[in-house]
Formats: structure tokens, sequence, C-alpha cells
């Protein structure tokens, strides 16, 4: 086993915006945790290290300061692409399947990686070539043609097609129903690099790879099964509380964490899948969670609450309402009455009272989202909204069906959103206008003051970038 594993991000990351604006793709929350996390867990012991844009990187360095950001590799490698996706032990299957000085691809694009330090050293340079600054600006020249030049076609009413038929786990966009996936071929550069260091090239077919933001939603009542397998612990911790009158189905399948206080009237229902209650999480009195669902560390569960299946809550969070099949961010609220499905929130993102989001249309008819700069056939009959990191809704707010909102937006009134709003907007249904950067850092630097965290200089430098993204990308819509 290498000592050393880097986790890499690669050009799909432009799939996952807005959630990748300002997170790599290999820490967006899935299940418990997060991508990473997942594929760490496998490697105790080892030097981790990760390749992510340079402009993550300093905000990365202060949340992960453990973990190596974009170093040359000292010794042999094992790179791990981070949107592996595995179940069980098929980790350890693909890892079996790599030696030494091999590449293991699938649809020409790396899955994974075990190489020697010289050719170790010459991948990693390509993997930062094909995220860096250049390619950002040409990824923003191709999403702002794609955002002038595509008009969405009038929904089908086919019956929606299946995740397998759609794409799930493929690498190409399926941009009409029924097209199949196209793999690309190789990049020159790394057809060089296979020649200069005589690595063995494999096909790894069976491997999955996370190609739409959607996905992370559909996966997640699996993966939050699949983490709950391998915790060590079951139960109620010592330290947690549990007050009269809760009442716990399929007990075996339920973990309360140290600290956690469970209130009176609580229903756990566990009876078709685990339930996870992080340490010094509060279920407040007659708030229902059925599983599969994970409750994150220090987070609050508002009295009344229904959290339904296929539903994560990140670390601090507040939610009450009903909310099912959706994954919460850390710092995330959605405190008050309101509806939210088959949704995905980011960190730092405020929802309020009596907001809705649409899941399903009123035709039944597979829901198309805008992803990469086009709005694209998505296969799923249910999908609700993807919101970016720090954007604030107010009262009464409705998000149409399969809407995404970007990074740090401010959206208010009572008019249906659009199906897709750019990052750093401010306003109501249509009528948007641009979030002034200042006034935007100022409202996140006092959000996170409120939780004790500082805004720093790199959380400043972040909010800059992403805003000269957003402007690149989207000043000709």
């Amino acid at each position: 086993m290498s000592q050393s594993v880097c986790i890499f991000e690669d050009k799909k990351f432009s799939n996952f915006f807005p959630l990748s604006l300002s997170q790599p793709v290999f820490d967006l929350r899935i299940g418990m945790r997060f991508l990473r996390a997942r594929l760490q867990e496998e490697f105790a012991g080892a030097s981790v290290q990760v390749i992510l844009r340079d402009y993550l990187a300093p905000v990365f360095e202060l949340r992960t300061p453990q973990v190596g950001v974009n170093l040359e590799p000292v010794g042999e490698t094992l790179f791990l692409n981070g949107r592996l996706l595995c179940f069980g032990d098929e980790l350890k299957g693909v890892l079996e399947k790599v030696s030494s000085n091999q590449i293991a691809v699938k649809g020409g694009y790396v899955v994974a990686a075990r190489l020697p330090v010289a050719a170790a050293r010459d991948f990693a340079a390509y993997l930062r070539k094909r995220i860096s600054e250049e390619t950002i600006e040409k990824l923003c020249e191709e999403l702002r043609g794609l955002a002038v030049a595509v008009k969405p076609k009038r929904p089908s009413r086919k019956r929606p097609l299946t995740p397998e038929q759609a794409g799930e786990g493929t690498y190409e966009d399926v941009h009409a129903v029924g097209q199949d996936s196209v793999a690309e071929k190789p990049p020159v550069e790394l057809t060089n690099l296979i020649a200069k260091h005589g690595v063995a090239q494999i096909e790894l077919p069976e491997a999955r790879l996370l190609s739409f933001p959607w996905q992370l939603i559909e996966f997640n009542p699996q993966v939050i099964a699949d983490d709950f397998g391998k915790l060590p612990f079951r139960g109620q911790s010592e330290e947690s509380v549990v007050y009269p009158g809760v009442q716990i189905t399929n007990e075996e399948n339920v973990l309360v964490g140290e600290g956690a206080v469970i209130k009176s009237g609580v229903v756990l229902d566990a009876t078709d899948g685990p339930i996870t209650i992080g340490d010094g999480a509060v279920v407040m009195p007659n708030a229902a969670v059925i599983g599969p669902a994970s409750i994150g560390s220090h987070s609050i569960i508002k009295p009344l609450a229904q959290i339904l299946p296929g539903t994560s809550v990140g670390e601090v969070c507040k939610i009450g309402g009903e909310v099912g099949a959706t994954i919460f961010g850390n710092y995330t609220n959605k405190q008050h009455d309101g509806y939210l499905g088959h949704s995905y929130l980011g960190d730092w993102v405020n929802i309020g009272a009596g907001s809705t989001n649409s899941d399903l249309k009123n035709n039944y008819s597979y829901v198309r989202m805008w992803c990469a700069g086009a709005v694209k056939e998505t296969g799923r009959q249910f999908l609700g909204t993807i919101i970016g990191d720090h954007t604030k809704a107010g009262i009464n707010s409705l998000f149409t069906t399969g809407a995404v909102v970007g990074f740090n937006c401010n959206i208010f009134g009572s008019q249906m959103s659009p199906k897709f709003v750019p990052s750093f907007s401010w306003g109501q249904g249509d009528d948007l206008a641009e979030y002034d950067l200042a006034r935007a850092m100022q409202t996140a630097e006092v959000v996170m003051d409120r939780r004790k965290m500082k805004f720093e200089r790199a959380h400043r430098a972040l909010f800059e970038k992403i805003f000269e993204i957003s402007f690149r990308c989207n000043r000709n819509v």
C-alpha cells in the first residue's frame, strides 16, 4: 500500500457549480460526511494530500491544516479522483486492480493511479494544469457562450428516464433524452506522460465517478446506510440524554452521539434505514426523524420538524419544518415551516420562514436543471433546489422545480425563482441586481462572527475570486 495518498479534483469541477465554486468537489457533503473523508478512511496512518484549484487552497488550509495542498510528490503516490464514490469494500477492489506504475481510467477520466516518484511529479503537474487559472478562464468563456446561446427546449411529456438511461455515474453530460454517453479520449498530455514513464493504462468500467450534483442527492440514502454500517458503535452514548416519551423504532439502527439530547415526544423511526444523531446535537420536542437520516454534531432539530428519509444535516445547523431527501452543509439554517425536498444547500445558507421548493413537476415529467452553463435533462422525476454557500432567502421564498441558486445570493419576495440565479444576485423573481461585493462580505463576516468564527483574509480573497468568476461567466446574460 502506498504511504502517500493524493485525492484530486479534475476538470469536471464546473459541473458541480455553484456548490463547487467555494468548495473542492471532494469536500461536498454526502451521507454522514463528505467524499474525501469516505476515501481517506481506508488509509489510516498514510500521508494524505490533495490537489485542488489554487484559489480554494487558503480557505481549505484554514479548515484542514493537517492535509497537504498542491504539494510535489516525494515518493510513490496513490492518486484517487475526488469524485469517486464507493460502497462497502468497493474501494479495496479498485486498489487491488491498480498496481505500481499503472493508471486506471474510465471514459477518458483518471479514476486512480499508483505511480513512482518521477511519474507522480509529472502527473501531479498535469492534474494542476487541468484545474489551473488558465483552465478557469477558458471555462468562463465557454459558460458565457452557453448562457447566451442555449435556449431551453419545451419539456417532454415522455416517461422519465431511469438513472441508468440518463447517464448516472458516466463522464459525459447527456444533452438530450436517451443520448448515450460518449467517452472522451485521454488528453495528449496524459498520453505523453504515460509513454514517457512507461506507465500501464487499464480500464476500470466498474468505477463510480459522480458527474452531476443531483447524484449527490440521489445516492445520499444509500451512502447514509453505508456510512452507518462502518460505525464501530451503535445505540446511545453514555453522555447522551434521552427524555421519557421518546419513541425509537428499530433501536439497533440508531446512533445517539456523546452529549446529544433527545426531548420528549420525539420519534426516531429507523425501520427503513439508519439514523445518526451527532455529538452535541439536540432534537427538540415532537420532532420526527425517519431513516435513513443523519443529523450532524451540534445541530438542532426544531420542535415538530419532519426529517424525512434521505436527509443529511451538516454540523451546527438549525432545521425545522418538513425536509426530505435533502443535504444541508455546515452552519446552514432552515428553522421554520416550509418544505424542502430533493435538494442540496451549501454552507452558511439561511432559509426564511414559510419558504418552499417544488421537487415534482405538475405533469410528472423529468426535471431539467442548469448545469455547467446549460439547462440539461436529468432523467429524475424528483429534483428540487441546489443553493450555493452563503446564500440567504427571505420569508415565503419560492423555488421552482430544479432551481439552481448561486453563491452568496440574497433572494426575497413571494415570486417564483427563475431556473437559474447567478452568484451574487440580489432581488426577487426575475428582477435581479448585482449584490455589492463589499456588502456581501460584510454580511458574511457578521454571520460567521455569530458562530464565533472569524472572516479571515482567505475568506475575503475567496469571495473576491468567486465574484470575478461569476462576472466573467455571466456578464452577457
